[in-house]
């Protein structure tokens, strides 16, 4: 055990002693300078600018990232403040529901705007990839989505041939950052 540690202790001391002989070679020619020694200092000095200019374009890019978040979202409050407008005819309510719950293919085949109630009458189109459940809850949430939007009316009732009929009160909407909608399931569960 003494003979492996003292054989440790030599190999450790000739590392040393050899690091030592390569360092003081270095120094007697002239390798490690002061004008390297400044050289160097001056470019982490720069290496700190530089990395501080990033920090300081950093943080003003962020700030106006904030600034610019605060002014997309009051503008997109007074867009939707400004599109709110009032339903006083038939012929209204008919052009939005043909371009918001009409398909290419589906027919509207009646409709009504009286005492504030919204009613109509679709026909789907067959539909390969949906099932016509899921086309009529997802056409009436486009169209209500659309008419709330719009005051004048209190309950929208579609019916859709040979699906069922959806009926919604206005008073039964629901609000997020977006506007005033419908859930999909409150919608789902009306289809009769």
């Amino acid at each position: 055990m003494k003979k492996i540690v003292f054989i440790f202790l030599v190999l450790l001391l000739g590392l040393v002693a050899c690091n030592t002989k390569e360092v003081k070679e270095e120094v007697e020619q002239g390798q490690v300078t002061q004008e390297q020694t400044n050289e160097e200092a001056e470019e982490a000095a720069q290496g700190e600018q530089e990395e501080s200019n990033i920090e300081v374009e950093e943080e003003q890019m962020a700030e106006d990232t904030e600034e610019t978040e605060e002014q997309l979202s009051e503008e997109l409050e007074e867009s939707v403040e400004q599109e709110t407008s009032t339903i006083t005819s038939e012929q209204e309510v008919k052009d939005i529901i043909e371009y918001y719950a009409i398909g290419e293919a589906d027919k509207l085949v009646n409709i009504s705007f009286e005492n504030s109630e919204i009613k109509a009458t679709i026909d789907l189109a067959q539909d390969q990839l949906f099932s016509p459940k899921d086309i009529a809850v997802t056409r009436y949430s486009q169209l209500s989505d659309e008419l709330l939007y719009h005051d004048g009316w209190e309950l929208l009732t579609i019916t859709y041939t040979n699906i069922g009929t959806i009926s919604m009160n206005r008073t039964e909407k629901e609000t997020n950052e977006y506007g005033d909608y419908f859930p999909t399931l409150k919608i789902e569960e009306r289809l009769q």
